[in-house]
């Protein structure tokens, strides 16, 4: 089974419905493992969303997020499939989160350290970016092979 049956059947099961962007391209058959065909994300904020997605599922002793190609994913539905109205909080949040951090340590989020990543992402946990960002991280991560297959009890 590959990542667009996957996605397909969580959409179908009602796991996926807050995530208009991905019920979208798994209804219209997308390549999930393809590039943006149409970025709107810029390089700062394709560093903030990498950050945010590594955050989300780090690499321990299993894969991370950037590892599975979560960031390009989340990249993909954000833009090609999201309408510019569903799209912009999530940009706007990336922006105000990258800002915050900027003006509490001195650095924008993707460099800031772990444990201020965290605790930035803990302050906006509630907000439409981040929950978002953290069903496609989730859902990209695992349905990606790598995702998938790495983790303890896999058994195919």
């Amino acid at each position: 089974m590959n990542r667009r049956q996957l996605l397909r059947m969580a959409v179908g099961s009602g796991t996926g419905i807050a995530l208009v962007g991905l019920h979208r391209a798994c209804l219209a058959g997308a390549d999930l493992d393809a590039a943006p065909g149409h970025p709107v994300v810029d390089d700062e904020l394709r560093g903030v969303l990498t950050a945010i997605a590594e955050t989300i599922i780090p690499e321990t002793d299993t894969p991370g997020a950037i590892a599975a190609g979560v960031p390009r994913f989340a990249e993909l539905i954000l833009t090609d499939w999201h309408t510019p109205e569903e799209r912009q909080p999530v940009i706007d949040g990336m922006r105000a989160l990258d800002d915050a951090c900027f003006d509490k340590h001195g650095r924008g989020f993707a460099a800031c350290a772990a444990a201020e990543q965290v605790s930035a992402l803990s302050a906006v946990q509630d907000g439409e970016m981040f929950k978002v960002l953290k069903s496609l991280v989730v859902n990209g991560y695992f349905t990606s092979e790598l995702g998938a297959t790495s983790q303890p009890g896999y058994d195919p």
